[in-house]
């Protein structure tokens, strides 16, 4: 089975007090349009076993995460059911179902990114909210993050990871626009 961390869909949005991303470069346009799409991409060697043990309601392990040149962190993902900010500021209809957690294999680190992200912010009378952005044409740091471990069979319920170590991770750095594939290998002297 092959697990890759998916970038968030980005939904419309009508207002949000959320600030700006205050080390960017300046973009044409206010957040609006994609920089361009990278796929970032772990080498995993085939002779050692990789898993993530996930909590639950948990689709995926964050294995892929991104930064500015600055290094400020950009969070990929709103989570299961966020509100976006909006005049409205309502919750969309939650019609996901919460998976189980437990053990899986991790086989493949790979994300496409196409520079969305989320902010933080508040709407109405200060609920909490998301608002979709996308970050402007220039350059990143991308880490990317696994354990080493092995799977065992639960006991009539999900399977269960054991880490046989501390997770081993290989940073990037790539620009947006530029090349389709950026891949990295993990480094030789992690065990």
């Amino acid at each position: 089975m092959r697990f890759a961390f998916l970038a968030p869909t980005v939904l419309a949005l009508v207002a949000c007090s959320a600030g700006k991303l205050a080390d960017a470069p300046d973009a044409q346009g206010p957040d609006e349009k994609s920089p361009g799409t990278v796929m970032l991409r772990l080498d995993l060697p085939s002779t050692r076993s990789f898993c993530d043990q996930l909590p639950l309601c948990a689709f995926s392990a964050g294995h892929i995460s991104i930064a500015t040149a600055s290094g400020q962190s950009l969070q990929l993902s709103a989570g299961l059911c966020p509100t976006i900010c909006s005049a409205q500021c309502a919750p969309v209809p939650c019609t996901a179902a919460c998976p189980i957690g437990g053990g899986q294999p991790v086989t493949e680190v790979a994300l496409t990114w196409d520079g969305s992200y989320v902010e933080s912010g508040t709407c109405g009378t200060g609920t909490a909210c998301f608002r979709p952005r996308f970050a402007p044409p220039g350059r990143y740091t991308a880490r990317m993050c696994v354990t080493p471990g092995t799977l065992a069979p639960g006991d009539g319920g999900p399977a269960t990871c054991t880490a046989t170590g501390p997770q081993e991770c290989a940073d990037v750095t790539f620009d947006v626009p530029g090349p389709a594939l950026v891949e990295v290998p993990l480094p030789a002297g992690a065990l």
